[in-house]
């Protein structure tokens, strides 16, 4: 969730959690024909009325698709950090799109628990875990325009697309550590530590290693 976040907005935030985590135990436990919405809406003590101001559907409060999460804010703050009139790649540019995905993160209150929840619904139903890469997929291609605004880019510079994916593989194993068990660390913490290493990486080929 964002920093400043309103109670009314805080509460609503917890509603979706609380709705979502219904969804995803009961989608493993039984598939999603083995409930329906009213269940669910017992369970998080609101109102079917309320279920759908939050979701269109029990598949969409399963993967967290909900209507709740706005992105605006997030991404003029991005595509503030770059000059589009100077047109190139910011040297802030992977930072400030590696925050960006944290902060997305942040805001759906990704834990351990409920990640292993999703996946144990997804196994159950592998036709929602189609739209959830769909969805992925989707996102990919809106932050690469994000970019491309951001930095003043071309449509046919691939250079908007290599960072949102580079960025993008990295956050994937970010989420492998952040998720272990025994790891202590924050999501930014892991991710900057991510950048850093592949930087020298580039770095060292580029420049032809150690020799």
């Amino acid at each position: 969730m964002v920093d400043g976040a309103t109670p009314a907005l805080k509460r609503r935030v917890n509603t979706a959690h609380r709705l979502t985590a219904a969804a995803r135990r009961r989608t493993g436990e039984d598939g999603l024909s083995g409930f329906t919405v009213d269940e669910i809406c017992d369970e998080a003590g609101i109102s079917r009325r309320t279920f759908f101001n939050y979701f269109a559907s029990k598949e969409d409060a399963v993967l967290g698709f909900t209507t709740l999460w706005d992105q605006q804010e997030l991404e003029e703050r991005f595509t503030a950090g770059g000059d589009p009139d100077e047109p190139g790649i910011s040297a802030s540019l992977l930072d400030d799109y590696a925050a960006l995905l944290v902060e997305r993160w942040t805001e759906v209150g990704l834990t351990p628990e409920h990640v292993a929840d999703l996946v144990a619904a997804t196994d159950r139903e592998p036709r929602l875990f189609s739209r959830l890469f769909e969805s992925i997929r989707a996102r990919e291609r809106a932050d690469i325009d994000l970019v491309r605004t951001r930095e003043g880019l071309p449509e046919d510079d691939v250079r908007a697309n290599v960072a949102v994916q580079m960025v993008s593989a990295l956050a994937g194993a970010c989420m492998g550590r952040f998720l272990d068990p025994d790891n202590t660390d924050p999501l930014h913490t892991i991710m900057q530590r991510r950048l850093v290493a592949a930087r020298e990486v580039f770095a060292a080929t580029l420049t032809g290693g150690n020799r």
